[in-house]
């Protein structure tokens, strides 16, 4: 037996390929199949399952490409509206893969039609895959299908699912949830790549509240905001993705191209770094840097995928990656891209650097300071005159702003707040400044200060 891991990071997505005398499943492939497809040639393997534990919200799965190009069945819950072509499965069925055989467990919670995997081998369990109903460290939220049933029904639901069957299951049993730290799906997931049931009933901060009232409460507080496109990859994974291989690569585009599809309303998407959209960039584009891991989350919150979409990029490799990442998302109307140098007009945002803040703090001027970070981590610290507005809340909030009064932007790092000031310049906010390096930069900033001034002191103490 063999299990191999694929992990898409950002979405902090992982996949797994299960492997047994010359036979392979796949539970939960992403959406760009080439990884598996060659794993299985190089390793001379038969495909004869691939199984979805639920239909997922925050990625657009693989299933339908990889069965067509394999022949393999696709098995997922008899509870799932899926209009595919698929095996339905239920409580205890059983497939055989080689020499092991897969059990399936209801596990209803963070979806109505979630299941879990128990994987046997000689009679015995040894691994789960437990999909987004438990995380090395946290559990699945139940709120992203809340629109077919309320939160707190699932979080009931789910609370039966982890209490009365997964914990049953021995402790030694190796746990492979389908998401690592980062993902949207939990709150507090580790980044540990692999579990066991016994690691998490005796750590795991949810499998703590043994009470179900205290447990469905908890689950349905303080969660993390969720992007649009969420409900639209559910849909999308039940009836099966556009296969990856058939979108055609995004076309290098003149610059009367790019202004015709920028006339007709496409979302000009600016993939590079904050200082480089900064120096110099199109009049309303959105800058969300495709080097950053999280540049499929953030997308997903702000690009609207029924909009065709225009890339500015640094170079080709560029196109190539955030081309990739949107189709992971499902966002596959990406028209094509531009060099930055071959822009005609354009504008700039200021970058400052941590330093040049500080005195600003003491200014009694009309600016305004804004943190774009998360309560969370604004309670953590933050400036004494800034005002914070999360960034998944930006938009509701930026006729707060008045287009002539100063705005400088701050975040963790610089990239969030880059994002928000291109938000607030396609709203005709026009004195804008991002602070580069972001809090992290700040605190580095301060504490350089004060060791300064330490030592000046000692210093004037010995001449004294």
């Amino acid at each position: 037996m063999h299990i191999e891991r694929f992990f898409v990071p950002g979405l902090a997505h992982a996949s797994y390929l299960v492997v047994s005398g010359g036979e392979a499943v796949v539970v939960d492939p992403e959406r760009n199949v080439e990884g598996y497809i060659a794993y299985l040639a190089k390793n001379e393997l038969k495909l004869v399952g691939i199984f979805l534990t639920h239909p997922h919200a925050d990625f657009v799965a693989g299933h339908a490409e990889l069965s067509a190009r394999s022949s393999a069945p696709i098995f997922i819950s008899r509870k799932a509206p899926a209009t595919f072509v698929h095996c339905d499965v239920k409580e205890g069925d059983r497939i055989p893969v080689g020499l092991l055989e897969i059990e399936v467990i209801e596990t209803p919670g963070h979806s109505p039609d979630s299941v879990s995997l128990c994987l046997y081998e000689s009679g015995l369990p040894v691994a789960l895959f437990s999909g987004d109903t438990l995380f090395a460290g946290d559990v699945g939220r139940p709120d992203l299908r809340d629109r077919e049933m309320g939160s707190h029904e699932l979080a009931a639901m789910l609370y039966s699912s982890l209490f009365d069957k997964l914990l049953k299951l021995p402790a030694g049993v190796k746990v492979y949830p389908a998401h690592g730290a980062g993902s949207l799906c939990g709150r507090k997931i580790s980044c540990t790549l692999c579990t066991t049931i016994g690691q998490e009933a005796a750590t795991n901060w949810a499998l703590q509240l043994k009470d179900r009232d205290q447990f469905v409460e908890a689950m349905v507080a303080n969660l993390p905001d969720r992007p649009p496109y969420f409900s639209r990859s559910v849909t999308i994974n039940l009836r099966g993705a556009p296969f990856s291989s058939d979108c055609p690569a995004a076309a290098h585009l003149r610059l009367s191209q790019f202004n015709a599809l920028k006339k007709k309303g496409a979302t000009i998407l600016d993939v590079r770094s904050p200082a480089l959209f900064g120096d110099a960039h199109a009049a309303g584009s959105l800058n969300i840097g495709v080097a950053s891991s999280s540049f499929s989350v953030w997308c997903g919150f702000f690009v609207n995928p029924d909009l065709p979409i225009s890339l500015v990029v640094q170079n080709e490799t560029e196109a190539r990656q955030a081309q990739l990442e949107l189709a992971r998302i499902g966002f596959d109307e990406v028209l094509g891209y531009i060099a930055a140098d071959d822009l005609d007009e354009t504008l700039r945002i200021m970058q400052i650097g941590a330093r040049d803040i500080l005195p600003c703090l003491k200014s009694s001027d009309r600016s305004v300071i804004l943190d774009v970070r998360s309560a969370q981590e604004w309670g953590q610290d933050h400036l004494d005159r800034a005002l914070n507005i999360p960034l998944p809340h930006l938009p509701k909030h930026i006729g707060r702003f008045f287009r002539n009064v100063p705005v400088t932007v701050i975040c963790g790092s610089g990239y969030r707040s880059s994002i928000a000031t291109s938000l607030l310049e396609a709203e005709g906010v026009k004195r804008l400044s991002n602070v580069t390096g972001g809090m992290n930069a700040i605190r580095d900033a301060k504490r350089l200060r004060r060791e300064l001034k330490h030592s000046n002191t000692r210093a004037l103490k010995k001449k004294s």
